[in-house]
Parts: structure tokens; sequence; C-alpha cells
């Protein structure tokens, strides 16, 4: 395995130092995640616990559950042990047993036997596949038959489901995943909340592309619909079909004459993902040695790809990585107008890059998404998107939206248009894709978080200044660069940009820097809508306010739609207003009163 460049030999001490520094300080920005097996059996024989001692319980509960809740409570820690196979059956039977009794109604509606039912349900169905998960047999047939406490049953997935058999090559229980450092997001409701993981395969490397290195991770819940006893010649036999769903599009389930919501987990998926994973640690590696982060740059999906729901892109910022959108991505995707309508994407990229090279790269990567998703341009993906940035990431998004002309290029040279320019026809081609662009017409309504719009003086003297003479930039970029910086093109560039031979993104968002002045000059595209959310430090003193990194007077956006000021510093994505501030920007895009 390779070295991380913060510790490779020879590495700057300086950038040794400073990474310290910034590691000491955000020590708590590590996801990490538990799996705590057997959990779901805890809490199943809690709430049979409660079945069974309920004082007042209907006599019907208890004859429902008396013979399997004694079992599993005197026996489950031995079966798992000697048994797995049975005890899995004897977890599906609860979970069949508490269908029966809601669907029967007998129980008053948001009673504490029904609140009870509904829990040994889920969690005796959750330790079920935990279980099942590790059994031979699975896989091998669509019906599966069983035995518990002398009842046969088979289990059975429904027509319907909206994912099939062996879509996913495992999943995980979320009622026994305990995360750090993520805040939770679930809907209770009927059924287990699972993660489904899709792992990376040879044969699945163009299916998953736009997916994390650790495959799809994506939220899913198995429910018991249905439950009928039918006699055989053998004697009788209980079927019941199951379903693995999509709580962001499946958000209600009838049982009986009663509907619950579809629990969900939305914070799972993203926690089993980036366990382990420190939010500085990889930000920096992204910054200092952007070769491998360009290889390993791109648009991210959070589930399989949706033709007929909006995306939302959101874009880190300097020294980040996507993992900053931990908790909004949950958020949005339990809020059930908004998951049912969205879907979450994120654009990965190293973010040493000049702002020019990034937002290039940006460009590519959303036309080779649409080439496979949507080749005939007919999908929201090419007609209707939402982007939003943070920091140096809503630079980017404004790059989308702006009609540049020769803004940018005039930033460079004053004196001659590019044909004009003696130079040779593969270079003029390079400027032309670099320079001059239109902006997306997929992109109707643009969303900032902090972002230096007129550039940030902490990006030339502060510590993004400093680590940015450290950065290591792809040679490829560096080429780029290097004809951008070519005195027979560029007449008028910043003396800036070329001091000791740097330019990376930090230079790129100098006050008065290439593409935040032509951003500054370009209007933006007709019809197009902007946010912009800022943050004060909770000093009240707008509009002379700063974030500690970016002033008021540079976020600014004139037209804004809306702008918000939140009391915090430059992470004013992560305030629960803000977040509530996106949440009504998307049930406002989508049209829902």
């Amino acid at each position: 395995m390779e070295a991380s460049p913060l510790f490779r030999p020879g590495f700057p001490r300086a950038a040794l130092l400073a990474a310290a520094c910034v590691v000491f300080l955000s020590s708590c920005a590590s996801v990490k995640v538990s799996v705590k097996d057997g959990h779901a059996t805890r809490e199943a024989l809690r709430s049979a616990e409660i079945l069974r001692e309920m004082a007042g319980a209907p006599p019907a509960v208890l004859a429902t559950f008396a013979d399997g809740t004694r079992k599993l409570i005197q026996n489950a820690r031995q079966r798992e042990l000697f048994s797995p196979e049975d005890a899995a059956a004897c977890y599906m039977k609860a979970a069949i047993d508490s269908h029966r009794q809601i669907a029967s109604g007998r129980e008053p509606r948001g009673s504490a036997a029904e609140n009870a039912l509904i829990d040994l349900h889920n969690h005796s169905l959750a330790r079920f596949v935990e279980l099942w998960m590790k059994d031979p047999r699975r896989g091998k047939a669509a019906l599966q038959r069983f035995e518990c406490e002398g009842e046969a049953f088979e289990i059975t997935l429904a027509a319907d489901s909206t994912y099939k058999t062996g879509y996913f090559d495992r999943v995980v229980s979320a009622l026994s995943i305990q995360e750090k450092d993520i805040e939770r997001a679930v809907r209770e409701g009927w059924g287990a909340p699972l993660v489904g993981i899709r792992e990376q395969r040879p044969d699945r490397a163009e299916e998953l592309k736009n997916f994390p290195r650790r495959g799809m991770h994506t939220p899913v819940t198995l429910t018991v619909d249905s439950v009928k006893t039918v006699r055989e010649s053998d004697g009788p036999i209980t079927l019941a079909t199951l379903s693995i769903r999509n709580p962001m599009l499946e958000q209600s389930i009838t049982i009986g004459s009663r509907t619950f919501p579809v629990s969900g987990d939305f914070s799972a998926p993203i926690a089993v993902v980036l366990n382990k994973q420190s939010e500085v640690l990889t930000g920096l590696k992204g910054f200092f040695d952007a070769n491998q982060r360009a290889e390993n740059a791109g648009i991210f999906l959070m589930e399989p790809y949706d033709p007929d729901r909006i995306p939302v892109l959101l874009i880190h910022g300097l020294i980040s990585v996507p993992m900053i959108w931990r908790d909004i991505v949950p958020q949005m995707m339990a809020d059930p107008e908004i998951s049912k309508r969205y879907q979450l994407m994120v654009f990965g990229y190293p973010s040493g890059l000049p702002i020019i090279e990034s937002a290039d790269l940006l460009r590519d990567h959303l036309a080779a998404l649409r080439a496979k998703y949507d080749p005939d341009g007919n999908d929201p993906l090419s007609r209707n998107m939402v982007v939003a940035g943070h920091s140096m990431g809503g630079i980017l998004t404004h790059t989308l939206v702006v009609e540049m002309g020769d803004h940018l290029w005039r930033q460079f040279n004053k004196q001659s248009s590019l044909d004009e320019l003696p130079i040779d026809a593969e270079k003029r081609e390079q400027l032309r894709k670099l320079l001059f662009y239109q902006p997306d017409p997929a992109v109707r309504r643009a969303f900032y978080y902090s972002a230096p719009h007129r550039g940030a003086h902490l990006a030339e003297k502060g510590f993004a200044g400093t680590l940015s003479k450290l950065a290591k930039l792809p040679s490829s970029m560096m080429q780029e660069s290097s004809i951008l910086l070519d005195p027979a093109v560029s007449t008028d560039v910043t003396p800036v940009l070329l001091r000791k031979g740097v330019y990376t993104s930090a230079q790129s968002l100098i006050p008065g820097a290439p593409m935040v002045a032509a951003l500054d000059a370009a209007p933006y595209r007709r019809g197009v809508i902007y946010h912009s959310v800022m943050g004060d430090r909770g000093k009240g003193d707008t509009p002379n306010s700063s974030d500690g990194v970016v002033d008021y007077w540079s976020a600014r956006q004139e037209g804004a739609a809306s702008e918000l000021i939140v009391p915090t510093d430059h992470g004013s994505y992560k305030h629960p207003r803000a977040i509530e501030e996106l949440k009504r920007v998307l049930r406002e895009h989508a049209g829902i009163r």
C-alpha cells in the first residue's frame, strides 16, 4: 500500500506540523461505527417481556406469544451459539406472529401493546437478517422453508419488491449500528431498517463507476407484507411474503386495516461507508497530493440512479471532502416530501487544483454522468438540477450558472482575442475549453454556503495559503496551468499567480484573482435562482461580519432570492437553520406548499 503523502520520506516538516495541528484541533471529525451483534436480540426480548408482563394485556396477545417468547427468552443465546439456522427461523416466527397480531386489529391504535408488537416485529426481523446472512442456504432458492416450535412456514420475496433477491451482496441491520460523529436521521415505523450493500467488483466496474470505492451503501427496509396459512398434504403451512423496500420512495405500508410509516435509517449507510475515515486527514491528502485524487474524482450517487427525481449535487470546498455532507444527506433523505422528489449526489475532486481546472473537471464529470444515465437528455439530470456548494464549492457552483463569455479570458489577456495568439492549435483549444464555456442549462437553482465570490484574504496569508505552497498538483493540470501563465498568452495576469511558481486553489481564491474577478463581472444565466447562507460567528455585525474565513462583502450576491445569516464560523452548512433553509428551498423548487 502506498504511504500517505503526509508521512512519506522527505515530506516537508512545515506540512507535517500544519497537518498535525489541524488533526489535533479536529480530532473528533472521524466517523466511527460499531455493529453490536445481538443488539436486535436484546431489543426483541425486551419487547417480548413488555408484552408478557403488561398489566391488563389482551389475552390474545399473551396467547399468541406465550410459547414463542418463552423460547426466545430462555433459549436465545444457546440457539444462536449452537443452531443459528433454527434461531433465524424462530426470529422469523416472532416477526410473523407480531404481524398477525397487528393485522388482527385487536390492539388499540397507538397503545403500548401495539408499539411493543411493532418493536418485536422490527427487531426480530432484523435479527433474522443478521443470522440469515450467515446461512449457507441463503440465495440458493427464491422460496425458503423454515420450522420453529412445530410450525412450518415458507417465506418468499414479493414480485413487486423494489429490490430483488441477490441484488445486495450483504446487508447490515441498522438497528445494530452505533455511530460516532454523525447525526442519526431515522423514521420510526414498520419494518427492519437495513443498509443494503452492493460491492464493487470487476464485472460491475461500469455499473458502479459513480459509487464510492466501498460500493453502493443505501438505506433499505425489510417488511413482512402478508401472512396466510394453507393446508397441504403434510399439514398446515404458513406463507409469508416479504419486500425489500426503498424507504425514500415507499413511505407507508398497510397491515390489515392500519397504515404505518415504513421505517428507515438514513444515516446508517453513510456511517458504514465512512467508517474509520477522518474528514481532516482525507481532505489534507486530497489537497497535498492531487494526482491520486484526480484519478478518483467524480460525481458519486447515494442510491441507484432514478430518471424521475431531481438531482441535488453537493460540492465541498478547499481542503475538504464529500464527507462534510454526512449530516445533510440523511436529513434530506429522511424528509418524506423531499426524498420522493430528489436524489442526492456529491462531487469529489482534488481541492488543491486551481479553480479554473476544478471547474473544467466538474463540467467533464457532469457530461460523463449524462452520457451514461441520460444520453437522450430527457431526465431532470439534463433539464432540472439544484447545485449547492460550500466555500470554494460555492465558487464551482457559481461557474455553472453564469454567462462567462470572455470575462475569464480578459483576466489573462485584455489586448488580444484567443484566435489572434501565435500559439499552436492544440494549445488554443485547451484554452478555449478552460476559459470559454456556456452555463449549464440543467442547473436552475444554486445554493451557496459561505462562498467567497470575491475572494478571501485568508487564502493568501493564512493557513490555506501556507499549505498551498506545499501542494503537489497533477502533471496534466500543471501543463494546463503553464499554458495560462505563458507570457505569450497572459499579458495581464496578476503577479501573485506567478509567486514562486505556485498556482493552486488558494491563489485562485485571492481577491482579484482571475476566476473570482470574472465571476463578479459575469451575469447570471437568465432564469437561474440562487440563495446564500453565511456565518457571522454569532456577533450579529452584518454587513461588517465575517465567518472567520469569508467576509460578508465577498459572500453576498446581489439578486439572491434569499439570504440567511447564521451564528457560526465557516462551517455554516452544519447549522440546523441552514439545513432547514435548504429543505425550504428544495420544497419551493419542487412546488411543495
